[in-house]
């Protein structure tokens, strides 16, 4: 585990919106032990609480196919018109299409897979005191 980014007392927040239970455990756990703050969301519309709030975000990750009347690329575009500038990590076994994502990662993957992503994503913003990243 390595201390949050920057030696900062809090290490930066992600936002996991994932409905498969198990999975969405896993990558908050290794995300954490990474120094990660991590906020669990398990359907979209959980997650647009958390994105429409006053919690810093520096990341969002999202699986695509959830139930419910919005799935993951409807929550990305959201997203982005709440919080822009805010990096997204799209979760899928299929490509996706009709977003631009600031990255896809390939289901089935690692949570170590998913840390690396965390830390391109969000190193360069939080080293450079960006980390304001509240919904307008």
């Amino acid at each position: 585990m390595h201390e949050p980014l920057d030696g900062r007392a809090n290490g930066p927040v992600i936002l996991v919106v994932e409905d498969e239970v198990l999975i969405r455990l896993d990558n908050a756990e290794e995300l954490r032990r990474a120094g990660y703050r991590v906020i669990e969301a398990a359907d979209a519309p959980e997650a647009l609480g958390f994105l429409s709030g006053s919690e810093p975000l520096h990341l969002l990750v999202t699986d695509i196919n959830m139930p419910g009347a919005l799935d993951g690329l409807e929550l990305a575009e959201m997203a982005r018109s709440l919080r822009p500038g805010l990096p997204i990590v799209l979760a899928s076994a299929h490509a996706p299409h009709g977003f631009e994502a600031d990255r896809v990662i390939r289901k089935p993957y690692f949570a170590s897979e998913l840390v690396k992503i965390a830390n391109e994503l969000i190193e360069a913003t939080w080293r450079t005191g960006n980390d304001n990243q509240q919904a307008c």
